[in-house]
């Protein structure tokens, strides 16, 4: 295990924020520090090297500000995952044009390979983990939708920040075939939580999908039978674009048109098969589906059922007429 510790007491506070610059490029987090008050900055840089890995503890006793810009990015020897967790005082965290504040506890994730910017109006005692993409392997394609956002509770999640939490306080230096235990050990954790992050973003769009396709069909519902209705009105009533309408229901491998075209030629079988033609005609049902041509009507019907209507309307009355004479 590699362990190095870098400290601003004994370094004279107008060079204070180029040591700190420094010391970061060397723990693997290279930044570029913004320190109001050089004389008050504090700082003590630990950190402990896991193979490829870097576990890095920062403490720093008063308001800062730390950059990661394209010459910062420049100086990286490969591009890393950081896994960040604060254990004291708060940060304002922007990357890719989002942003977070993230509490004492609460992990979440940058992207070594873009810049970002951490905010500190306060003294801040926090963890860094550092794990190499190419470690990452398949997971690797799901970091950029997670950096500078919450990430779902889970046991994942929770048992990374143990680990993160017990290696940093761990009093004794590790031997190499420990160290490389540990390296595999981190890694997989990493693993788990970008996996239960990525499932927990199919969930919540799976949901979306569903609830917006049953809201859909509230809507076809309710108008199926006004030959009017149209995807202005249904995009309309919800709130939304035609076109947002047309892409959410082609991401199901639908459209508003099929879906509409479907619950009609149902509803018509339905009253087709319940009705007596003394009751109501072809015709008179074609019209109460939305139909405004028979004839196109009957071809669709065909088509979906294999069946002409007049044939379904025959099949409903001789069920109809052997129900009645087995109840007498």
């Amino acid at each position: 295990m590699i362990f190095n510790q870098w400290s601003t007491l004994h370094i004279e506070p107008k060079r204070r924020t180029e040591f700190w610059r420094e010391a970061s490029q060397k723990a693997k987090t290279p930044v570029t520090p913004n320190v109001p008050w050089p004389d008050d900055f504090e700082a003590t840089l630990t950190m402990r090297g896991f193979e490829e890995l870097a576990l890095n503890h920062v403490q720093v006793c008063s308001p800062h500000d730390v950059v990661c810009t394209p010459s910062d990015l420049a100086r990286l020897e490969r591009p890393f995952l950081f896994v960040e967790l604060y254990a004291s005082g708060k940060c304002d965290v922007l990357q890719l044009e989002r942003g977070m504040q993230a509490a004492p506890g609460q992990p979440f994730l940058i992207d070594g390979r873009r810049e970002y910017r951490l905010n500190h109006r306060q003294s801040v005692s926090m963890l860094a983990l550092a794990v190499p993409f190419a470690a990452l392997g398949p997971h690797a394609g799901v970091v950029e939708s997670l950096v500078a956002r919450p990430q779902p509770q889970n046991a994942a999640l929770h048992l990374l920040a143990g680990q993160m939490r017990m290696l940093s306080a761990w009093p004794h230096a590790f031997e190499k075939a420990e160290s490389e235990r540990l390296s595999d050990l981190l890694v997989g954790a990493v693993h788990a939580v970008l996996l239960g992050a990525r499932e927990g973003e199919l969930t919540t769009v799976r949901r979306e999908r569903t609830f917006f396709r049953r809201k859909v069909r509230q809507v076809v519902e309710q108008m199926y039978a006004d030959p009017t209705l149209n995807p202005q009105v249904v995009a309309e009533k919800l709130g939304i674009s035609v076109r947002s309408l047309h892409a959410r229901m082609a991401q199901d491998g639908t459209a508003f048109g099929a879906e509409l075209m479907a619950h009609r030629l149902e509803r018509a079988h339905g009253l087709l098969r319940g009705a007596r033609r003394s009751s109501a005609t072809i015709g008179e049902i074609c019209a109460r589906c939305g139909f405004v041509s028979a004839a196109h009507f009957s071809r669709r019907f065909r088509t979906r059922f294999g069946m002409a209507p007049s044939a379904v309307m025959a099949d409903g009355e001789r069920e109809c007429a052997i129900s009645q004479e087995f109840l007498r």
